[in-house]
């Protein structure tokens, strides 16, 4: 039963997976990835082939397609303002949500450090990069050695930043502290772009030919606020010696 849930689980198979997610890469449309995945589906049921002996490596067929695709069936570029706001809202509510909670613990006011401040500023400029490549970057590939670079620098600067920088930086009531986190997460939470991606539309049906499982948008949707609160919680019920 461990093995089962530990196995890797595809929505259609490795294949069309892979061939959707690269099509997604290349900013093509919900309804244009199911016309592209139905051509796939219809030409494999009649000459009896897999996908990949009929059309290859999926990311590069995939490639193909959307060199074929029009202006007006590609998705927007992300915005890296936008993404820079939402990251900054997310990891500014974070800090101040537990500092603010760690001073109603102790009775003190909410510090956030000189290390908080710049792994902050870290966090936001990765998320503007991130956001500006995506829209330069469209093949799986390249893509995801470039978000793998990226994510593993923002980490290692941010641990450093807040471990080497210790000095005060802000200090606020907590209850102010708590407050405006509240309003940042909350905001950032809600935001229609942190929502699931545009969904691939059956040309023959009209339905979702790649229908996401409800429990992974629960998780994607629900993993932030639920981890935030079991540290709230840790805060307030383990006393700090």
């Amino acid at each position: 039963m461990t093995k089962n849930m530990l196995r890797r689980h595809y929505l259609l198979d490795p294949w069309r997976d892979s061939f959707v997610t690269a099509l997604r890469m290349h900013r093509v449309s919900g309804r244009r990835i199911g016309d592209a995945l139905a051509q796939v589906d219809a030409h494999c049921a009649d000459g009896g082939e897999e996908p990949e002996l009929a059309f290859g490596d999926p990311v590069d067929y995939a490639t193909k397609v959307a060199e074929e695709v029009r202006p007006a069936d590609r998705t927007p570029s992300p915005s890296p303002l936008r993404a820079g706001l939402l990251g900054l809202g997310v990891l500014l509510g974070v800090l101040m949500l537990l500092s603010g909670v760690a001073g109603l613990a102790s009775g003190g006011p909410a510090v956030l450090s000189v290390g908080n401040v710049v792994g902050a500023a870290i966090g936001t400029a990765s998320a503007v990069v991130l956001a500006g490549a995506a829209s330069v970057l469209q093949g799986q590939r390249r893509w995801t050695r470039w978000f793998m670079v990226v994510c593993c620098l923002t980490m290692g600067g941010m641990t450093w930043s807040m471990t080497a920088w210790t000095s005060t930086a802000i200090e606020l009531g907590s209850w102010l502290s708590v407050a405006v986190a509240v309003v940042l997460l909350g905001a950032t939470w809600a935001s229609p772009w942190a929502t699931r991606p545009e969904r691939v539309v059956d040309p023959l049906t009209g339905g979702d030919s790649m229908p996401v499982p409800r429990w992974s948008v629960i998780v994607m949707r629900w993993f932030l606020p639920v981890t935030l609160a079991g540290v709230v919680l840790l805060i307030l019920l383990v006393p700090v010696p």
